[in-house]
């Protein structure tokens, strides 16, 4: 038993925790349980979904053209898409939401949830510049809640927030029940031997960004101008589709090879691909 208060001894207060304590010791959170379904693989369908990166005017966009059933979300916004002017060509019909600010981007994937099917197509393009237009809407938000906030400058509590949303929405197009295609530019970074590496353009530290969105991926292709195959009279193009060092890639469909070529002016190249890939899902 504890020792006796002596009589006329003050009882020492509780000692309260302070508020920084109380940060760092958040309220236990559980998650709910759920009711699990057994699916049938043979019944298990998923949407495609495809990330298309390479240096920029390599004709990334040219390549969607041939795409049927596709919707661009596009944030063009300087003159005509080479796409929907090479889709003309061949007779396919395309829609378009141009995108010059990241609530049209938002409102446009909404759009999409409600209207795209398993046989309908979203291309976004581009991926790199929706999430730079994510950062200027956020930054505009910070700026109408405080003035003094700059419209160019995140704060250090900015980039967090930055990186998770853009990452969610991106996570949410690909488990859209539609099929989705993203363009995106490519940067060179160093890996952790100090070698170069090439990979799709997304702002976070490091490479972590572009690192996580190129895992969540079906298919990662690099598509450039081949200097190989490519000659005096002929533009030739190459749409890579596993690792070659220093670029990354990956097909998980096992559908296109190490890589494919594109000749100028082969507009139904990306319908053919597509194609190689229902062919292989079934």
């Amino acid at each position: 038993m504890p020792a006796p208060v002596k009589r006329g001894a003050r009882r020492a207060a509780p000692r309260r925790r302070s508020a920084a304590k109380e940060k760092e010791e958040p309220t236990a959170i559980e998650a709910a349980d759920v009711e699990i379904e057994i699916s049938d693989m043979a019944n298990y369908g998923t949407s495609i979904n495809w990330l298309l990166y390479g240096p920029e005017g390599h004709g990334k966009t040219t390549l969607l053209a041939s795409i049927p059933n596709a919707v661009f979300l596009s944030t063009e916004t300087g003159g005509p898409i080479p796409a929907l002017q090479a889709a003309k060509k061949i007779g396919n019909k395309m829609q378009v939401i141009k995108c010059p600010d990241w609530e049209h981007a938002l409102s446009g994937v909404r759009w999409a949830d409600k209207n795209l099917g398993p046989e309908d197509w979203l291309l976004i393009d581009s991926h790199t510049r929706m999430q730079m237009e994510y950062v200027r809407w956020l930054l505009r938000m910070r700026h109408a809640e405080n003035e003094a906030r700059d419209l160019d400058i995140p704060a250090i509590q900015d980039h967090q927030k930055w990186q998770n949303a853009f990452t969610r929405w991106t996570d949410h197009i690909i488990a859209a029940p539609y099929n989705a295609v993203f363009t995106a530019t490519d940067m060179i970074k160093e890996d952790e031997a100090g070698d170069d590496i090439v990979m799709p353009s997304f702002q976070g530290k490091n490479y972590s960004i572009a690192k996580y969105i190129s895992a969540q991926m079906m298919l990662v292709t690099y598509y450039t101008v081949s200097r190989s195959a490519s000659t005096d009279d002929e533009i030739v193009r190459m749409l890579l589709a596993q690792p070659h060092p220093p670029y990354i890639a990956k097909d998980r469909y096992s559908a296109l090879g190490r890589y494919q070529l594109v000749k100028e002016g082969d507009y139904g190249a990306m319908a053919d691909f597509i194609a190689m890939i229902q062919e292989s899902l079934a």
